[in-house]
């Protein structure tokens, strides 16, 4: 069963370089631009299949509810946080999220019920890799980190893995025709990159505005290198997505993430890094 966690955060005072690697930082900074409206997206399909698909599945009614709610946690999480980039008038991200909101109401209005799910579902599953990626495969760059804006991203995928089935078995309840899915999912691929890597990319330039010709280029070297790094785990593994038994549900939860968590379950504020309360725990 999904819990709905609300941790404290403190997520509108979060430095904006909260990482010691500042193109790690800033390129997900430039994701969570555009995060809440792919939520909101999200949650409207969710709930079309919710109320009118699941009459004869009270479990998936029921756990399509929590996710939901999860969602919009995630949702509100960010636009807090994007107010640190936003500000009183940021006109090239407000472009991109215009543009983006009305991509994402023109596919909802153009594209089926099973479509629009199946394109939730390829970004949920995709999903489902970067949180093991982020968990298992970057402690240097997590190492150090300012705790509000490692725990944002951290929570956030957290409990993308532990929420990682239910947009395919939404799907599934309404569809489940596997070139649907593939054809979705490849779309989903490409305009979550497309939208992330294009708010990132202004994010990046305009904090480099205030770095020397030199800085400026050892910051893009930086920036190619961690994409390259991290395509070279999420790339070879999306083909397990294209296979037509594929089923989220058969990846176990990883011992970090299930700690992860119960540690942003708590009603206390969290000031700790949870990579430091891991270490310790592991150590």
């Amino acid at each position: 069963m999904l819990t709905v966690r609300k941790p404290e955060l403190d997520q509108r005072s979060t430095p904006l370089v909260w990482s010691r690697v500042p193109e790690f930082a800033l390129y997900n900074n430039g994701s969570s631009i555009c995060i809440p409206y792919y939520e909101h997206f999200l949650n409207n399909v969710a709930k079309e299949v919710r109320d009118e698909h699941c009459g004869s599945r009270p479990e998936l009614r029921e756990t399509l509810d929590l996710f939901i709610r999860q969602e919009a946690t995630h949702a509100r999480y960010h636009t807090d946080f994007n107010r640190r980039l936003l500000g009183d008038d940021n006109p090239e991200l407000e472009a991109i999220v215009a543009e983006l909101v009305e991509d994402l109401r023109k596919l909802r209005k153009n594209r089926s019920l099973a479509f629009n799910m199946a394109f939730c579902a390829g970004f949920e599953n995709t999903a489902t890799f970067s949180a093991l990626y982020l968990f298992q495969h970057c402690d240097d760059l997590f190492e150090g980190a300012d705790a509000r804006g490692a725990n944002l991203f951290l929570w956030h995928v957290a409990e993308e893995f532990e929420h990682r089935s239910v947009c395919h078995d939404a799907f599934h309840a309404i569809s489940g025709n596997w070139l649907v899915r593939v054809s979705a999912l490849a779309y989903s691929f490409w305009h979550v990159g497309h939208y992330f890597d294009r708010a990132a990319a202004v994010v990046l330039r305009q904090w480099r505005e205030t770095l020397s010709e030199e800085e400026r280029s050892a910051s893009v070297q930086r920036e190619r290198m961690l994409k390259r790094r991290q395509m070279r785990f999420i790339l070879p593994r999306l083909r397990h997505l294209v296979m037509p038994g594929f089923d989220p549900a058969s990846f176990e939860v990883p011992p970090k993430i299930a700690a992860a968590l119960d540690h942003f379950a708590g009603e206390e504020p969290i000031h700790r890094h949870f990579n430091q309360t891991w270490d310790e725990r592991t150590a």
